[in-house]
């Protein structure tokens, strides 16, 4: 719809177009809700915004454009288009649009029986011709609508004899005369345009298809006879060109030769096919559809053949550092004398932020055997030593991966995603800094290797002897180099280019980075060690160690829980170290069960003049974790009450027992009960020893 009118000279702007309605009064369908309807009436009654016309049953309230606030005038613009053009325009043209999804469809459209596609002249006259058929159903039903509601008739009638046309016909006439701004090529019949285009509204943009489209001859070369050109090109065991085809092609036809499918075992019959000229077979082999799988086929460089063919994605770089990192190993274009004549290449593992251009972990060895856990590891001490979680996804190679793809390399374990590929280099970002280090960095240091064969000819090697570098020095050039591209200024870093690489890794970290998953990787990745838990204390790497969660020392409940579980018992600990040689975290296992973390035994200062804050938390941490166990152990003691334990169990005696002579045993002898006489009540307790005269009693 067209928000602007031409009214008294001047642009305007109906008002149901720029505020938000109410109950009572609505807005527009495509209103930019600008503001509310009550704040909208205030802004027209101070004059802030001109009124050009109140609102009647056939006229909408009308505001002048000019005196709308500027943005206003920018958001009208960017919705609607320009108003002096759209005022302009006439009926026909406020509802024309171009329909997309007809063009779309014809793009698409491959002739039934040659199988080709429409020819662009084509492509552009149906789409035309589409468009306009929509603009015309859209303006027939609007002006319909509105004669209904003005109570007329939508139908051709004579009233004082004058003849009025039907909405039908103002609107093929106006198709007509928009001829003269859009060449279509539909009927000036009203008859026939309606037929077209009752068939378009229910089978789409193909009814406007011109059925000699479909009825070009078939070709001579069928799919039979493609196949049969691709199986000798592809299909034997050496390497023929378009020549060498064409020549057993043609020999094939004269039966000379026999051709056998070895998947069918079918004999290919010479009298189902067509001759067909050298050019020809050159033609339909060169197609892409063909040579896609015949130099696949036959390629010996795969990668190669990838960059040939295979389409690759676009992707908008990351803004957040941590969002994806993506690793691969390489070895940096120097020699080290390893006792061969040829010498050796050092193995480099790295990985880089794709968002910094940082890189963020690299080991190296003498050979990749071993390289890849340790660059986990690496990675795992690198970011905790820095503070940050590790990254949210992981792009590499299959490789050395594939080993892990369902352990630690599952997403959600060590990485919440992960993308690994086999042989597409392309795959890979870190193929591009790679380039970059070793044109920019490393070129122009003594002993550096070219590539014969690289495509720009600076970079090619020439027959100068290579030289071979002690290894420590290629070691030290390698993270030389890392440290000076970790320190230049990051790239998209325009207004301050003194931000390095380094600096946007550690500022733009993203927010939703979830924390390390130890209790996923340790097992995998860390290193393992058999230790027992003796009165809540862990010997580990020569260090003592207490039971602990999530980074500190279990103290009250969940201390006794553990105790109960742990104590005296063998345990496995799975353990990875700092880049210091402390340990960075460490959790305890009993076979396959994770029960707890071992946490570093905190030493306080033991003089007490030397103690700082941190070691009074220390000593208050080491005295709740042992007065845990104290009271723990007091509470078991006083729920323990004393008992008497009477044993009746009989002594049975053997027939012929063994007895000693004169040993004195204990016999029981059954006398009668004696029954003492009764106490005197006015008892006085006599004088015990010599009390001074005072009895027992007195003396108490």
């Amino acid at each position: 719809m067209n928000p602007y009118e031409q009214y008294n000279n001047c642009i305007g702007v109906q008002a149901k177009f720029l505020y938000e309605g109410t109950k009572i009064v609505t807005h527009a369908e495509k209103s930019l809700r600008l503001i509310g309807y009550t704040g909208f009436n205030k802004q027209v009654k101070k004059q802030a915004i001109k009124l050009l016309r109140n609102q009647s049953p056939n006229h909408p309230l009308l505001v002048c454009f000019k005196s709308l606030p500027p943005q206003w005038q920018k958001l009208l613009v960017q919705s609607f288009g320009e108003p002096q053009k759209q005022v302009r325009q006439t009926l026909f043209e406020q509802y024309y649009r171009k329909d997309e999804e007809a063009w779309s469809f014809f793009l698409k459209h491959r002739t039934e029986k040659a199988k080709i596609p429409l020819d662009d002249k084509l492509i552009a006259k149906y789409t035309l011709n589409a468009s306009v058929l929509n603009a015309m159903y859209n303006l027939n039903k609007a002006m319909c609508d509105e004669r209904r509601k003005l109570r007329g008739t939508i139908g051709a009638q004579t009233i004082q004899g004058i003849q009025k046309l039907s909405v039908w016909d103002v609107v093929v006439n106006e198709a007509i005369r928009f001829r003269a701004i859009e060449p279509h090529t539909l009927p000036d019949h009203a008859d026939s345009i309606r037929k077209l285009l009752n068939r378009f509204k229910k089978e789409g943009p193909k009814a406007l298809i011109n059925g000699r489209v479909d009825n070009n001859n078939a070709r001579v070369v069928t799919t039979d006879v493609v196949e049969l050109l691709n199986n000798l090109f592809a299909g034997q065991p050496h390497k023929p060109n378009y020549s060498d085809v064409a020549n057993t092609y043609e020999s094939f036809l004269n039966g000379y030769i026999e051709v056998i499918n070895n998947s069918t075992g079918e004999m290919y019959n010479p009298k189902e096919f067509p001759k067909l000229s050298k050019a020809s077979i050159t033609n339909y082999l060169s197609e892409w559809t063909n040579k896609i799988g015949n130099e696949m086929l036959r390629a010996n460089n795969r990668q190669r053949m990838i960059g040939k063919f295979n389409p690759h994605f676009g992707f908008e770089k990351p803004k957040y550092s941590g969002s994806i990192i993506s690793i691969d190993d390489r070895q940096p274009p120097f020699k080290y004398d390893n006792g061969i004549t040829s010498g050796a290449r050092m193995w480099f593992y790295m990985g880089i932020d794709v968002a910094s251009e940082a890189w963020t972990c690299w080991v190296y060895g003498e050979s990749k055997e071993g390289i890849i856990l340790e660059f986990y590891r690496q990675m795992v001490r690198n970011y905790a030593e820095w503070g940050f979680n590790l990254p949210a996804e992981l792009e590499g190679e299959m490789s050395l991966n594939s080993a892990y793809l369902n352990s630690f390399l599952k997403e959600g374990e060590m990485f919440q995603f992960t993308h690994i590929e086999a042989n597409n280099a392309r795959g890979k970002i870190i193929e591009r800094y790679f380039g970059k280090l070793r044109y920019e960095d490393e070129r122009d240091k003594l002993g550096w290797i070219a590539r014969p064969k690289a495509l720009a000819e600076a970079n090619q090697g020439d027959d100068t002897k290579i030289i071979k570098l002690p290894k420590a020095t290629i070691i030290q050039n390698s993270l030389g180099d890392i440290e000076k591209w970790n320190n230049r200024p990051h790239r998209s870093n325009k207004e301050n280019e003194t931000k390095t690489r380094w600096e946007y890794f550690c500022e733009n970290q993203h927010p939703k980075l979830t924390p390390t998953n130890y209790h996923a990787i340790l097992p995998h990745i860390g290193y393992s060690t058999q230790t027992s838990v003796k009165v809540g204390n862990i010997l580990l790497n020569n260090a003592t160690f207490l039971l602990g969660e999530n980074g500190s020392v279990a103290l009250g409940n969940r201390l006794i829980e553990l105790m109960a579980e742990l104590e005296g018992q063998q345990v496995h600990i799975y353990w990875l170290d700092n880049n210091d040689g402390t340990i960075l975290k460490a959790h305890i296992y009993i076979g396959t069960q994770y029960y707890c973390e071992a946490i570093a035994k905190p030493l306080p200062q033991k003089a007490q003049i030397e103690r700082t804050d941190d070691d009074k938390a220390k000593w208050e941490t080491l005295s709740s974790y042992s007065s845990t166990v104290q009271k723990y152990m007091n509470e078991r003691k006083h729920s323990i009450d004393k008992v008497t334990v009477i044993n009746n169990t009989p002594v049975l005696q053997p027939k012929n027992a063994f007895k000693i002579k004169g040993l004195q045993r204990y016999e029981q002898k059954e006398t009668e009960t004696e029954i003492l006489p009764e106490a005197p009540t006015d008892f006085t307790s006599p004088p015990v020893g010599d009390l001074g005269g005072r009895t027992l009693k007195d003396r108490f």
